[in-house]
């Protein structure tokens, strides 16, 4: 399942069938996270999509806006979800992601840190958006042909552009 609400929904759709997933539902959760209830069901079943009971029940993809980039937190059934329970998860997740860059070195990533009083600030992006769904789309394409993905307390961070870079499409 792929957490999201509004235009992300639809920017998700189209990622995930450039990939040839057909099966994409939309689903209300039942649970409130970051302020939303909706999500992206991918499902491999010919029988249709089952009810959801318990999202913890399932591997869950967290997209995150960040502005000037995207990030992504994978949580797998019985991984640690107490981080869900943060006032603002969006910003926890900057904060977190910009502090682990910070204290391992990690680079291409300052780009974050500079966009964070902008994400304290609720500020968006179009691009960030998009972004984030090509990142979701590609982590569940990953999974589904059984390759290991990067699960909680790691995370996926891409800064916008750079992944159209890498695929061939260059954005102006």
């Amino acid at each position: 399942m792929i957490v999201g609400k509004g235009d992300f929904i639809t920017y998700i759709k189209e990622e995930l069938r450039k990939l040839y997933f057909c099966k994409i539902a939309e689903v209300e959760t039942g649970e409130i996270i970051n302020g939303q209830n909706k999500g992206i069901l991918i499902e491999y079943t010919v029988d249709g999509f089952s009810e959801l009971s318990d999202i913890g029940d399932i591997l869950v993809i967290y997209p995150f806006d960040f502005i000037d980039g995207a990030g992504a937190i994978v949580v797998l059934p019985g991984d640690d979800r107490s981080w869900l329970e943060k006032q603002n998860i969006r910003q926890w997740a900057a904060e977190y992601m910009s502090g682990y860059c910070a204290f391992w070195n990690v680079e291409g990533c300052d780009w974050l840190h500079d966009t964070l009083p902008a994400i304290k600030e609720n500020k968006t992006s179009e691009a960030a958006m998009k972004t984030a769904a090509y990142i979701c789309a590609r982590i569940a394409a990953n999974i589904a042909v059984g390759r290991d993905v990067k699960r909680y307390p790691r995370f996926y961070l891409v800064e916008n552009g750079e992944w159209r870079a890498e695929s061939g499409e260059i954005e102006g």
